[in-house]
């Protein structure tokens, strides 16, 4: 199986061609990214690879694992790289909500546009297989835990442009036939974090630095916090899925608030460094767009794919920090 991974020098990208490179059915990775914010240094640690500046300095190479710098906005870049491609991984994403806010424009367009590009592309090259990368952001303050078939009602600039994304997906899977796969990743976490923003990461790097951290609101806001190699997993087991085109959450189906959540890292520090530990924190005002509460059924993918979350919290948070502090 050739795959073509967009994103994949970030976070979950990174994680997940280390989990790919596991299986033998997996002959091939490409990567597309476009080093805005990500880097080499997290795959370089476990595989060897073929590294082109461009696309206009791309030949096709021996090795297993090739990356090109490009932007997923350049669609004649996403026409040439894709052919010959037996499915697509669309990781790539502007996923901050701040940023969302800030400027929308730019949610738009890698969000949105980007996918669009790649789904062409597969439609043109007569891909077989599209997996879509998502989130309950789409859902907006609804009721949790979130089912597949809630109604969409999102309340940010990303959470919208994730839903455009989703229905061009679906779209595209009715239409021309493509076998499209749309996960709603719940909020991950893991090793290969240190450079985002997303809150266990930030608070991680804070309380190591000797900083304070900053809790938007009250604390109470709740999320469903899923360890990357669980997503890792599932989208592995979405590639030997040979069902119609489908939406799965991926999810521990368990909600945790920010207090808590500070809680159990303070309390995983204690566990590691054998010695009692502070966190420096003050709250702040509620953030705009933030969702009061984030968690999502994941009853579906656990019937259909066989597929559910290994690690809990604690687990995760105590493999996370040993890695932080590792690095």
């Amino acid at each position: 199986m050739k795959i073509l991974i967009t994103g994949g020098l970030g976070f979950v990208g990174s994680n997940l061609v280390e989990y790919l490179l596991k299986y033998k059915n997996i002959k091939k990775i490409i990567i597309v990214d476009n080093f805005s914010s990500s880097s080499i240094q997290y795959i370089e640690k476990f595989t060897k690879y073929k590294f082109f500046k461009s696309y206009n300095h791309y030949k096709k190479s021996i090795s297993k694992v090739e990356i090109i710098k490009a932007n997923i906005n350049n669609f004649n870049i996403a026409k040439k790289i894709t052919k010959n491609i037996d499915c697509i991984i669309h990781l790539a994403a502007e996923s901050g909500i701040d940023k969302s806010i800030t400027d929308p424009l730019n949610a738009f367009n890698v969000n949105v546009v980007g996918t669009f590009n790649y789904l062409e592309a597969a439609r043109i090259n007569k891909v077989k297989q599209f997996i879509l990368a998502s989130s309950g952001a789409v859902f907006g303050n609804q009721k949790p835990p979130f089912k597949e078939i809630y109604e969409r009602n999102p309340i940010s600039p990303y959470g919208s442009s994730k839903l455009t994304a989703e229905t061009f997906c679906q779209t595209y899977g009715m239409t021309f036939k493509i076998q499209t796969t749309i996960l709603r990743f719940s909020n991950a976490y893991g090793k290969y974090s240190k450079h985002k923003n997303s809150v266990i990461a930030k608070f991680i790097n804070n309380i190591i630095n000797s900083k304070q951290i900053v809790i938007n609101g009250n604390g109470k806001i709740t999320r469903d916090y899923i360890y990357v190699e669980d997503i890792c997993s599932a989208i592995y087991k979405c590639l030997q899925n040979k069902k119609k085109s489908t939406i799965y959450h991926v999810s521990t189906n368990k909600e945790t608030s920010l207090n808590d959540l500070i809680k159990k890292i303070e309390h995983t520090f204690n566990i590691i460094l054998n010695s009692p530990l502070q966190i420096k924190k003050k709250y702040g005002k509620n953030r705009l767009g933030d969702m009061k509460s984030n968690s999502q059924s994941n009853n579906k993918i656990k019937k259909e794919m066989n597929w559910s979350p290994k690690t809990n919290l604690n687990q995760g948070l105590l493999k996370t920090l040993e890695w932080f502090i590792l690095n």
